[in-house]
């Protein structure tokens, strides 16, 4: 049976298809419908397809938990609520910003990529880890262009880092009485942290964000090593994990 699954899985057909097919192997009587699913999903086959499918499901409800907790936050009727969703390079923490984004109309999203600082290659090599944490992104830049004015009920304006040039690029603004969702590695770093309603943290394996960090092929493996030594120290000084409204499990 494993070498049906296989042959299934070599000509493109899909899960559900293929437990038709397998039940019709095995009879194709209504007893066989429960074999023939397990025979498809516990296939070696098929790990890769369901392993997909459950990371799909897992970010829908964690994008529900993530919506329901925001929109239940303290907040007077009409006025902006922002999140923040934090975690590791590689984590799915963009991915999370998504979901919950579909989850409510009309809700922007702010990527803290867009807040990568601008300097000289040679003196951002130089950087230690602890000095990474601190000067990798414009936090500052965060704070008083987005999460102040927001906070106030005032309309945010800031300049998108662009990767292309190294240097600000093109302004984007955001009127007040929207839902925000701030997504980015630090961004629930103990100075931003009180511009919240809502907090949010994806917990997924070091080795995993590794993993996706070396698949995208963008960067050296000595960039990554500088990036994710300032990220460990972020961690291990600030426990995000343990200070956000929500800790997901991210896979």
């Amino acid at each position: 049976m494993e070498h049906v699954q296989r042959l299934l899985r070599d000509l493109g057909t899909g899960a559900l298809e293929s437990v038709l097919v397998t039940r019709a192997l095995l009879g194709g009587s209504a007893g066989d419908l429960r074999e023939a699913r397990e025979a498809v999903f516990s296939s070696a086959a098929r790990t890769s397809e369901v392993r997909v499918q459950q990371r799909r499901q897992d970010v829908t409800e964690h994008a529900k938990d993530v919506a329901d907790g925001l929109l239940r936050s303290a907040c007077a009727a009409g006025s902006t609520r922002i999140t923040a969703i934090d975690g590791a390079g590689g984590s799915g923490k963009t991915t999370l910003a998504a979901a919950v984004s579909g989850q409510l109309d009309g809700s922007v999203v702010v990527h803290g990529d867009d807040f990568y600082r601008p300097m000289p290659e040679q003196e951002r090599e130089r950087l230690d880890a602890e000095q990474g944490y601190h000067r990798y992104f414009d936090w500052q830049r965060l704070r008083d262009q987005v999460l102040v004015p927001l906070r106030d009920q005032r309309a945010a304006r800031y300049q998108v880092y662009d990767w292309a040039t190294g240097e600000l690029g093109a302004w984007r603004e955001i009127a007040p009485g929207a839902v925000v969702i701030v997504e980015g590695v630090y961004s629930v770093r103990p100075e931003l942290a009180p511009y919240f309603h809502f907090t949010v943290y994806v917990d997924t394996p070091r080795e995993v964000c590794l993993e996706r960090l070396r698949a995208r092929g963008e960067n050296s493996e000595e960039w990554i090593r500088r990036w994710r030594a300032a990220e460990d120290h972020y961690l291990h000084t600030t426990w995000p994990q343990s200070r956000v409204a929500l800790c997901v499990r991210g896979h």
